[in-house]
């Protein structure tokens, strides 16, 4: 499980030792998985210095687009060995297509800076944080095609140099910001063909607490 991210405790059969957390768990207690959080950008013209920020907001969110309860926070009790920090960029948002076009704008233009508390994990263009998930292949539709933010596979998505911990009480809240981009020559901003939905996810070792 998590290559590495938990080892087998000797004195406990059973029981593993989370390194990141500094804490022991039973088998129960752990799965692989993500912590996740969606926003959105309206078509059109994104004017420099558009920001979403993650983990604001639950309102009217369901499971495809979030898995916390409270803003800011991960779920109450659970604690988190963060080995890998991924983007998506919706295909789709219900029956909605999004355009490559979108796509490609989205991850060379924007710029994802990751925050626990005051402390900044990890930064970077948008297109640095590939996730390992998405859809490929071809398709037949007329001037279109079938693109992600790097490669759907985990074996190609990058992992932090240093598994980072997330608790309960810490602070998260990643932004995804469309900085002014004028110094490139005649270069405009992008102008997206519709409204595009963005997941972040947190992807480690959750630890859970017993019964749960």
């Amino acid at each position: 499980m998590a290559n590495g991210l938990i080892v087998p405790d000797p004195q406990n059969p059973g029981s593993f030792i989370i390194p990141a957390l500094g804490k022991r768990a039973e088998i129960s207690q752990l799965r692989e998985g993500d912590v996740y959080d969606s926003g959105q950008v309206a078509s059109g013209a994104i004017s420099a210095g558009t920001e979403i920020i993650f983990f604001s907001s639950v309102t009217d969110k369901n499971l495809q687009h979030k898995n916390f309860n409270h803003p800011g926070r991960v779920p109450a009790g659970m604690e988190l060995a963060v080995n890998r920090i991924g983007l998506v960029v919706a295909q789709a948002q219900g029956n909605t297509m999004a355009s490559d076009d979108d796509v490609i704008k989205i991850a060379y233009s924007g710029a994802l800076k990751v925050k626990i508390n005051e402390r900044t994990i990890a930064e970077g263009p948008a297109f640095t944080f590939q996730s390992g998930y998405g859809v490929v292949g071809s398709t037949t539709r007329t001037d279109t095609g079938v693109v992600t933010i790097g490669m759907p596979s985990f074996a190609a998505a990058p992992q932090l140099l240093v598994v980072q911990p997330i608790r309960d009480d810490d602070d998260l809240a990643p932004t995804l910001t469309w900085p002014n981009n004028a110094w490139i020559t005649s270069n405009a901003m992008p102008t997206l063909d519709g409204r595009t939905v963005l997941t972040i996810l947190l992807h480690g070792v959750v630890k859970t607490p017993l019964g749960k």
